[in-house]
């Protein structure tokens, strides 16, 4: 890291990105843009906070608020000083957020004022100082002077220190109500050979832009789209309002060289324009993890020579297991295994995985990191796959946990369904579920298409995996971080 930064003191390193109304060009004077230079002596001023307020090291230091060049230089800011970073999605319910920083044991807090007002509702009895993500004052806890800070740094040079390679670094919460998250310790070791994994992967050349679009809160967003990026020099634009349409903007404004995405987020972007295609082909690389990615579409964007590759992982490996460039990849697969991975297939067609990126364990859950991790380190991912002649990765969907067992013992996989829903173009996004004894559909449209889909899909299924009917419903669906659907919400 500290070579990285020497090496491109002067060149952009982070920028807040915004649009404008009409998203046609970037307003600059609302958000805070850094070089590597400048992006350190960030990062010194954070750790002079931590020593004022007397944090020691392996204090667990939570970061909850929306995507900007903050929250990647406060991650970085714990890291060289040595605490342990909780890493916090801001979009769940408030209870999750109180019970996630709670339950984590994190005495420092960085937020944002819209935040703070709703958690102070909360019980807290462990946080001692919150900071505000914007500009580092201290809502809560031992008031310090920030104002009139002058550079420390005479040199143009910078140091970081670093922990051994099993301390904890990093504590992410899956998804999952109050009493079903939880927390993953990610090491040193995990963080490092997930970066160098990554890193390795992506393709080198001039080009340095870069558009981060995923939840930072989120182990794959953070790895692929900050920590991999800095590490080769790149300057990421955060974009800090997602929507489609500012996403698409985004992408014409900044052409980066390569993206990394989820399958809901690249389908629902080419839903929303088709001409997005035309800036996708200009990437590198883009890479689609977190979820099965639909092979129509999968096609279709090979078919119009957009580079990508799908990838598998999961927060419990920090979060890479398999992925390949995408001059190697195979249509259909998850690509190879990275680097300092193992990959077993159990008779029952599950995933086993061991390695450099296994996680510790769950915190303060030893019960549960039994159950995920066996006596002899294998980690059971719970997804069924095969390994072909080649090492190429094929994952074929969750094991029996998700399956839906009709009355006539026919075993439906949900997930088959919906991306024949889905395909449809009225169709934002839906879930498949059993209600006494009958498959039922719930669709997100803007308009009434129920027989529609009770006619189309079900002229593509069998007869015992038909629909038996269909709602429709504007709300979006309740998901994860990685836009996974929380299907326990809908049973």
């Amino acid at each position: 890291m500290a070579r990285i930064i020497n090496e491109n003191w002067d060149s952009p390193a982070l920028t807040d990105f915004y649009l404008t109304e009409d998203g046609s060009a970037q307003n600059t004077s609302r958000g805070n843009h850094y070089t590597y230079g400048e992006m350190y002596e960030e990062i010194l001023h954070v750790c002079d906070i931590f020593h004022t307020l007397g944090v020691q090291k392996g204090d667990h230091i939570a970061i909850c608020g929306p995507n900007s060049a903050h929250w990647a230089i406060t991650y970085l800011a714990v890291a060289t000083y040595q605490g342990v970073a909780v890493t916090i999605l801001h979009s769940q319910s408030i209870e999750d957020i109180a019970h996630q920083i709670d339950f984590s044991d994190a005495t420092v807090l960085f937020t944002d004022l819209e935040l703070w007002n709703e958690l102070q509702s909360q019980f807290l009895p462990q946080v001692k100082h919150v900071i505000c993500l914007a500009d580092w004052q201290i809502l809560l806890g031992k008031e310090i002077a920030i104002e009139n800070r002058e550079s420390k740094i005479e040199n143009r040079e910078s140091r970081f220190v670093h922990g051994e390679p099993d301390d904890l670094a990093m504590i992410c919460f899956t998804s999952g109500s109050t009493n079903s998250s939880k927390g993953i310790m990610l090491s040193n070791r995990n963080m490092s050979n997930n970066a160098q994994n990554i890193t390795d992967g992506y393709p080198d050349g001039e080009e340095t832009a870069f558009l981060s679009v995923l939840p930072m809160a989120h182990i794959y967003g953070f790895m692929t789209e900050i920590l991999a990026q800095i590490i080769k020099g790149k300057h990421i634009s955060v974009l800090m309002d997602l929507s489609y349409s500012n996403l698409y903007s985004a992408l014409s404004l900044t052409r980066p060289y390569a993206l990394s995405f989820i399958p809901f987020l690249l389908s629902g972007l080419v839903k929303f324009n088709r001409d997005s295609i035309i800036f996708l082909r200009e990437c590198k690389q883009i890479y689609v993890g977190g979820s099965l990615f639909d092979q129509q579409l999968e096609k279709e964007l090979l078919s119009s020579h957009v580079p990508i590759s799908i990838g598998y992982g999961m927060t419990e490996t920090g979060p890479l297991i398999s992925y390949s460039i995408c001059s190697e990849y195979k249509p259909g697969t998850c690509g190879r295994i990275v680097e300092g991975m193992t990959v077993r297939i159990a008779p029952s067609s599950e995933i086993l995985v061991k390695g450099e990126n296994v996680m510790l364990g769950y915190y303060k859950d030893p019960e549960a990191t039994a159950r995920k991790i066996d006596k002899d380190g294998w980690l059971h991912t719970g997804d069924k796959g095969h390994l072909d002649e080649d090492g190429y990765l094929y994952v074929e969907g969750r094991l029996e946990q998700d399956m839906i067992v009709l009355p006539n013992g026919e075993n439906i996989h949900p997930e088959d369904i919906e991306r024949k829903i889905n395909a449809l173009p009225e169709v934002k996004e839906s879930i498949v579920l059993a209600r006494d004894g009958k498959l039922v559909a719930i669709v997100v449209a803007d308009t009434d298409i129920r027989r529609h889909v009770l006619r189309t899909i079900n002229q593509e299924l069998p007869l015992y995996s038909q629909l038996y009917d269909v709602e429709i419903t504007d709300v979006p669906l309740q998901k994860t971080a990685k836009q996974t659907l929380k299907r326990y919400l809908y049973k």
